[in-house]
């Protein structure tokens, strides 16, 4: 099981997203007579929204939580949950046993939440991180822990382990904010042409960079002829050999 996780402001657009056809027609869900449908249908909640085809009946609920706390600017949290190719096909009531199951681990089973299915491999679980009385559900490192939920959400429902992303050690807000800084910078001394560009430090000779260092005079000459040996090294590997000169025949003397 793979999630995949956005934020946003408006949950009626992400509303009319899942209950619409998509971008292809590949929304479609069936009622309990088996007929299909276009769109998205809302197989589990805890608003009492189950069964809804129409995001005008659950988005006003996750509004009014949000309203509770204008100064959020992305009090919407989405998450897909999809299956592998290898996987059964899940029932809305797998499904909807999943997802409560997904809120309680990631910690937002308080807060207005709905889940929307519709397609045979995963569903969507739309969120607002504020809750009726105003507290915010912060959401810190959502994407490491849905992958930890999604992995015990596997072993109890008997699905495929599903690739992970490699999510690497977790970098501080100051170390994320230096190499955003230095990527700008970059970037902007790549738009600059050859004449805007900073004229480059010439690099350092070997004797001024060794005395620097501290290295005595008897062991910088001792590097300076190591260096030239290494430079002159493939040189005379590569010269050719010159060939002896061949001394002209000597002719027979005779005698008179």
């Amino acid at each position: 099981m793979i999630a995949k996780i956005t934020r946003g402001a408006r949950a009626g657009d992400i509303g009319a997203y899942l209950h619409g056809p998509g971008k292809a027609n590949e929304h479609v869900y069936y009622d309990a007579m088996g007929q299909e449908h276009s769109g998205g249908q809302v197989i589990g909640s805890n608003i009492g929204a189950e069964g809804q085809t129409d995001p005008a009946r659950w988005v006003p609920e996750l509004r009014a939580a949000q309203q509770t706390r204008p100064e959020i600017t992305k009090g919407i949290w989405q998450a897909s949950l999809r299956n592998t190719a290898n996987d059964r096909v899940l029932s809305n009531e797998e499904w909807a046993e999943i997802a409560q199951s997904f809120a309680e681990q990631m910690g937002f089973e308080n807060h207005p939440w709905v889940v929307v299915r519709h397609g045979a491999d995963h569903v969507h679980i739309v969120v607002s991180r504020v809750d009726y009385e105003g507290n915010v559900w912060h959401g810190r490192n959502d994407r490491r822990q849905a992958q930890t939920v999604c992995q015990d959400l596997e072993r109890a429902h008997g699905l495929e382990v599903a690739p992970r992303r490699k999510t690497g050690p977790q970098q501080t807000v100051s170390q994320v904010r230096t190499v955003q800084r230095r990527k700008a910078a970059l970037s902007r001394l790549r738009r600059l042409s050859p004449a805007q560009q900073p004229p480059r430090a010439p690099a350092p000779s070997l004797p001024s960079a060794l005395t620097s260092a501290g290295v005595s005079r008897e062991d910088q000459q001792k590097a300076i002829r190591e260096a030239v040996a290494k430079r002159l090294a493939p040189r005379q590997a590569e010269a050719p050999r010159s060939k002896p000169d061949r001394q002209a025949p000597q002719q027979p003397r005779f005698r008179r």
